[in-house]
């Protein structure tokens, strides 16, 4: 069934909205505490847990086939076997050259190793929404935000696919639009699509959670409470460049069959633009793990979160609980804010719908830094103040999802610095036979493959082809890791302070030949000096002889991203520009720098190779 359509579209911008000032009366189902808002998210009376619901596992069937699951079963057990192995051989008294150095490479070693545990575990529950579940006969809305710098080429795209989904009930189309044109409102009169717009209304641009100025949320707010709460039982919400196809809208409402669903999350696939930029590749393949089966496996109580550019609401449970979450991280807050309410979500693994993923390294980098400084944020003030109002079960996969990147991009930082500081000290951290050490983390390594390989056959993984090994995910690893330093450094200030941060949006399009800059370039010219002369050093004078071949690994690393993205970037300029001299002028000094800091680099490396070999064979 196409969108229902009644006549000329209603503009929002002709209601007088409730603005909700005080907490709303509680509803039908409501536990009644909500006490106030702050501007870190809402506040509630009560903080003990409040009673859950699950959703039925009548709604679910297995993801996997029994013999699948036999197949998963093997490589768990296999790669538990590795990994005792491995601990085993590390435990090795001859092993230890100080308790306090040991212990911190155990601990180092124990959240690098240990991590896949989680994913291992969750793999033995993957459970999908049925296929034949029936769309429940609801009030449905489905809305598509828009910011004054996001092109009508990229939003009209959306729309006409919102405007032809295969559901078999009636649903409203709408277009919250932060600054809509007379064309896109005659454009939307024409086609039925309603217009919501905050444009103008003073209450609507305040700076700071709720209803904030120049964000999602606070254009979300407005639609919400002018009509969303009144009209419709069910919000399904995505960004302008996510194309649904389909089917998609139906898999989205699909789980409010059951009650005490209160939001429904998707895949977030950001492959429109795969092929021309190698940093949506990175990103894509790097998450399709993630936005496939580890959120599938989160279904039927262990709550799978709203990660990604598109997701669904019920409105009652979203009035209950405040509205739409804070941050730029507005789809994880959202989803942690109606668990707090005692609403369960589901993850519609085949709610497909395709975004733009980012078109530049910058871009990437820009996000990556946003993302990990509105968790980190999230994570030291509306978190702590309200994680008791979950189970003790979902405490800690709550507090895991929201401090992941923070966390990881920590253990890296630290284990980036362990190397150097024994060349400097000229005392190792530990005694061990490195071609061992690595041999024993690599097999921890080969079922997890299996693992990814078992469940990209069954069709799990987001996009389904994402290949398991690739290029363009090691770089992408790699150079967004000064990028999640600097933003949980950005979200403790934040947190600290409470200070405003002004949110980027980024663009969806091409803009012209986009310079890649030397200040881009200069926090990977900055690692890879730092790490090239200390493992240099180590290297003349025969200091921790194994931490200077390790040190100038990490200098490897850093010279090989700082030469590459500039020359990635000037090639995929050719989309906007294919005369070469304008494409590799605009990148030309920052790729002169590092080509300059690579160049010695790699020759100390090769000096060292052969520094080893001598070793070897002597």
């Amino acid at each position: 069934m196409t969108a229902h359509f009644d006549g000329p579209a209603p503009l929002t911008d002709t209601i007088t909205p409730q603005v909700p000032d005080r907490p709303r009366p509680a509803g039908p189902g409501d536990s009644g505490d909500l006490a106030g808002f702050a501007p870190d998210g809402p506040l509630f009376a009560r903080t003990r847990p409040v009673a859950e619901h699950v959703a039925d596992s009548s709604l679910f069937v297995p993801a996997l086939t029994r013999p699948q699951r036999f197949e998963m079963a093997l490589y768990s057990l296999l790669w538990l076997v590795t990994v005792v192995v491995f601990w085993v051989w590390w435990a090795d008294p001859a092993h230890i050259l100080g308790p306090w150095a040991y212990a911190l490479n155990t601990a180092l070693l124990a959240y690098l190793i240990l991590l896949p545990a989680v994913f291992v575990y969750r793999m033995q529950r993957l459970r999908k929404v049925r296929s034949d579940a029936p769309v429940p006969d609801l009030r449905v809305a489905f809305a598509v935000t828009r910011a004054p710098s996001e092109g009508w080429d990229v939003v009209g795209r959306t729309l006409r696919a919102m405007l032809d989904q295969d559901i078999p009930i009636a649903y409203d189309v709408w277009l919250c639009d932060e600054a809509p044109t007379p064309e896109i409102r005659e454009w939307c009169v024409d086609n039925g699509v309603r217009i919501s717009t905050r444009n103008g209304i003073e209450e609507y641009h305040r700076a700071e959670w709720p209803r904030r100025t120049r964000c999602k949320e606070g254009n979300l707010a407005y639609f919400y409470d002018t009509v969303g709460y009144r009209d419709y039982d069910v919000v399904a919400q995505l960004d302008c460049d996510h194309v649904p196809e389909r089917g998609y809208l139906a898999e989205m409402v699909k789980p409010f069959a059951d009650p005490g669903v209160g939001f429904v999350a998707a895949p977030s696939v950001c492959d429109s633009n795969a092929a021309t930029s190698w940093a949506a590749r990175g990103r894509l393949w790097f998450e399709s793990f993630f936005h496939g089966a580890f959120q599938l496996a989160h279904n039927g109580g262990a709550v799978p979160v709203s990660i990604g550019s598109h997701y669904a609401v019920r409105t009652s449970a979203l009035r209950e609980v405040g509205g739409i979450g804070p941050e730029l991280a507005e789809d994880f807050s959202t989803s942690y804010i109606l668990r707090l309410g005692g609403y369960d979500g589901v993850f519609a693994i085949d709610a497909r719908a395709h975004g733009l993923g980012p078109d530049t390294c910058a871009a990437m980098l820009t996000q990556e830094f946003q993302w990990t400084r509105s968790l980190t944020a999230i994570a030291l003030t509306l978190v702590p103040r309200t994680l008791r109002r979950v189970p003790m079960r979902l405490r800690l996969r709550f507090f895991f999802a929201v401090t992941h990147n923070a966390v990881f991009g920590l253990f890296a930082f630290v284990g980036f610095l362990l190397a150097p500081m024994a060349v400097i000290f000229d005392h190792p951290w530990v005694s061990v036979n490195f071609l061992e050490f690595l041999l024993l983390t690599w097999l921890t390594s080969l079922p997890l493959i299996g693992i990814v390989l078992l469940l990209r056959s069954a069709g799990l993984l987001r996009p389904d082809d994402a290949p398991v090994l690739s290029w363009e995910t090691a770089l992408y690893k790699i150079a967004r890791l000064p990028y999640l330093w600097r933003g949980a450094l950005a979200g403790i200030v934040q947190a600290t302070t409470g200070k405003i941060t002004q949110f980027r949006v980024t663009p969806k399009d091409r803009e012209g030949i986009e310079p890649y800059t030397v200040g881009q370039v200069m926090p990977y010219v900055v690692l890879t000096v730092a790490n090239v002369a200390v493992g240099a050093w180590g290297t003349w004078a025969d200091r921790a002889f194994g931490y200077a071949g390790l040190t100038l690994l990490a200098a490897v690393s850093f010279a090989v991203v700082a030469t590459a993205v500039p020359a990635l970037h000037a090639r995929e300029l050719r989309a906007v520009e294919s005369a070469a001299g304008p494409r590799w002028k605009a990148v030309a000094p920052a790729l002169t720098l590092a080509l300059a800091v690579a160049a010695p680099t790699f020759a100390v490396a090769i000096w060292y190779c052969a520094e080893l070999a001598a070793l070897i064979v002597a």
